[in-house]
């Protein structure tokens, strides 16, 4: 019996040795298996993480891209704009001096037509002045005349003895 008794022990012990043995292989596939979803997990989370920082760099470049774009057409539309006042204001320039060039040659215009005016009023001036002074002359030699004829008429008469019936 002790035969048997150390059989049996040994036979107990070769099972717990077997159960043991199975017990930590089935531990060490549970930790195997474990240790595979682990890294599966973490695998899984790390591609995840990076597809959503990929996403997020996407994202964060085609929102800078879409910022310098609409910087870029403000920019644009601020030039076109000042470009569009500047023509305006050239265009502005240009009238005024169109204005002045006007107001200028009307000023011309009227300063030629006041030296003409004056001009025909001077020489119409002269005319008068001309006739006014023939119209005296003209006068002066009648009343020269006159006074020749009278003379003349007086002279006669005293030559001829005869006294002027207009003295008294």
């Amino acid at each position: 019996m002790k035969i048997a008794t150390e059989q049996a022990s040994a036979d107990r012990e070769k099972a717990q040795l077997e159960a043991t043995q199975n017990r930590e292989q089935v531990l060490r596939k549970e930790k195997a298996e474990s240790d595979e979803a682990t890294r599966k997990r973490e695998q899984l989370y790390v591609e995840h993480e990076l597809k959503r920082q990929k996403v997020l760099i996407d994202a964060n470049t085609t929102l800078q891209q879409e910022k310098l774009k609409a910087d870029m057409h403000r920019e644009i539309a601020n030039l076109e704009a000042s470009e569009r006042r500047e023509a305006e204001f050239q265009q502005l320039q240009e009238k005024e001096r169109e204005r002045a060039r006007d107001a200028q040659l009307k000023l011309r215009e009227l300063a030629a037509q006041d030296l003409k005016d004056r001009v025909h009023l001077e020489r119409e001036l002269v005319r008068q002045q001309q006739q006014n002074l023939l119209l005296h002359k003209q006068r002066e030699i009648v009343r020269l005349e006159r006074q020749a004829d009278k003379n003349l008429f007086q002279q006669r008469q005293a030559s001829s003895g005869r006294p002027d019936p207009r003295r008294p």
